[in-house]
């Protein structure tokens, strides 16, 4: 079996095409509905990265996530399509390991997440 992904992502559609390329890639995917079942996968998986959607309509602060998850050992990436999320995080990464922003490209998505379970560094994609 292959690494393990969280996917904190509310639009179905999107969901099922990211899980889809990640297990064309060799991941294992975990999508979770809630911040609170996020942390508990988190806990619970040790992923080798989470994929947190800032548009999720449960209403969750983004930036507040990246200390919890990098203190449990798991690199979180902002998964968004707000333009304002790349600027943010250029000022201060709130210790996301990187951000793809939607619409986003496929072998640039894959290639972030390898980056980051495969080769251990941080990556960001546009």
């Amino acid at each position: 079996m292959g690494k393990c992904v969280i996917l904190l992502e509310d639009e179905p559609d999107l969901a099922g095409l990211v899980a889809e390329l990640l297990d064309e890639a060799g991941y294992m995917v975990v999508h979770v509905p809630t911040t609170d079942a996020l942390l508990g996968e988190a806990a619970r998986r040790s992923p080798c990265v989470a994929l947190l959607d800032s548009t999720n309509p449960r209403c969750f602060d983004l930036w507040h996530l990246g200390p919890k998850l990098a203190g449990m050992g798991v690199p979180p990436v902002a998964f968004t399509a707000h333009a304002s999320a790349r600027k943010e995080y250029e000022l201060d990464t709130h210790q996301f390991a990187g951000i793809v922003t939607k619409p986003f490209d496929a072998e640039e998505f894959i290639d972030v997440v390898n980056s980051i379970c495969w080769d251990n560094k941080h990556a960001a994609v546009s």
